[in-house]
């Protein structure tokens, strides 16, 4: 027997549905401790005996009493991001928990879901990516030039995108070939217009595809012990800041062979133009991840609320501005107000606390910070290097800690 009383037909249905729930979960970036305690949530509900373990790469899961166990692993490859599809598959699993779905059904329904059209297509998703690092943009000082340029080049690595989900060898490539041609973009458009700052750019133009999130995501996985998973997960997110910064001085190089370009006329936008562009990037955001359109509002105000509450938090600890740290710690704040928020949207509307929080964390993540450090390292400038590298982690340990205190304080009642 590989259930708690059930008949094997009935029981074969809810295995092979919550085998397929893991791979989904895990498809569209469930963190390790979520994913597990969500599988073995609706395995129980089920009356199925179950343990889970989950890697970025690999799912094992075994059914049964220890004297009878059925154990199968999986292949998985994880990372896309799309919350509409995530909230209908929670959706799915709680009316498959509850009973009022059978296994048979959820595994068609689940099938469904997964092969159904993505929320926004793929047009509006690149001009979202143009949207997003146009504002993004402002927050790195950069003049109106540098947001239209930003946008141009964003606009021209969302299409890239698109067209690198096409296959795999090409997506796994993408990351390099993306960095590459932002940075030779930037380059170029430097040399026409000397308002424009190429470093600006070049980072703005890439902070979508920077693992700050995954960076972020391991140091959580970390933090909940679940110590395979965060340091397979980490190991992944160097790799990809090696990847964009080998592309970054493949990019910088090849342009500054073909053009000279004088420093750059510094005229940064005034303070207010960085509200509009918070809510410019929220919205482009949550359209990047796929949002459904009734969370647009909550993932809007989760982001304004994680960026005052990070101000305030730099204002508030001022004791460690000495240490030259209150930026870094500011965010935990900031990571703790979208934390909550998150979770009171989970209570309310019975939804993944996912939909909120991913898009907002997206905003605050410090992969900037590692593409900096390890740019200045391939620089041989080690001291900056080591000095941003170890900011990039410090702040993601500080949004890890901000959302686990989140989660004491505001419980969002549902495992995902």
């Amino acid at each position: 027997m590989t259930s708690k009383g059930l008949r094997p037909d009935l029981a074969n249905d809810a295995i092979t549905f919550v085998l397929n729930l893991g791979r989904a979960l895990h498809r569209f970036g469930t963190p390790a401790h979520r994913l597990e305690e969500a599988v073995l949530e609706c395995a129980g509900r089920l009356g199925l005996s179950a343990e889970v373990f989950t890697t970025p790469t690999t799912i094992i899961m075994s059914f049964g009493e220890p004297t009878d166990l059925s154990t199968r692993m999986m292949r998985v490859e994880g990372g896309e991001l799309d919350m509409a599809k995530l909230a209908r598959i929670d959706a799915l699993a709680d009316a498959v928990a509850s009973q009022r779905t059978s296994p048979s059904a959820g595994v068609h329904e689940l099938a469904e879901i997964l092969a159904s059209p993505r929320q926004f297509g793929r047009a509006l998703s690149a001009v979202s990516y143009a949207m997003t690092v146009g504002s993004l943009a402002v927050f790195f000082g950069g003049s109106l030039a540098d947001v239209a340029v930003a946008a141009v080049i964003g606009l021209g690595v969302g299409v890239l995108a698109q067209y690198a989900r096409r296959s795999t060898d090409q997506a796994r490539v993408f990351e390099l070939v993306g960095a590459a041609v932002a940075s030779f973009a930037a380059v170029l458009a430097a040399a026409l217009w000397r308002t424009v700052t190429p470093s600006i750019v070049t980072i703005a133009a890439l902070l979508i595809l920077l693992p700050g999130m995954a960076l972020t995501v391991a140091v959580t996985e970390l933090a909940t012990r679940n110590l395979i998973s965060g340091t397979a997960r980490l190991m992944s997110a160097v790799i990809v800041l090696l990847e964009l910064v080998v592309g970054v001085a493949i990019g910088d190089t090849a342009g500054r062979a073909m053009v000279a370009i004088g420093p750059a006329i510094a005229a940064p936008l005034p303070e207010w133009s960085r509200w509009l562009a918070l809510v410019a990037s929220a919205i482009g955001v949550a359209i990047v991840v796929q949002a459904q359109p009734r969370a647009i509002g909550w993932i809007v105000a989760a982001c304004v609320i994680g960026y005052v509450g990070s101000l305030a938090g730099t204002a508030w600890l001022g004791g460690a501005r000495a240490r030259g740290m209150d930026g870094q710690l500011g965010v935990l704040v900031g990571a703790f107000a979208l934390g909550v928020l998150a979770n009171v949207y989970a209570r309310r509307l019975a939804r993944p606390a996912q939909v909120v929080s991913v898009p907002a964390i997206l905003l605050l993540v410090p992969g900037s910070m590692g593409l900096r450090g390890l740019s200045s390292l391939l620089d041989r400038d080690t001291l900056t290097g080591v000095e941003s590298v170890f900011a990039m982690f410090l702040i993601a340990t500080a949004i890890a800690a901000g959302l686990l205190i989140a989660n004491a304080v505001v419980s969002p009642r549902r495992s995902l």
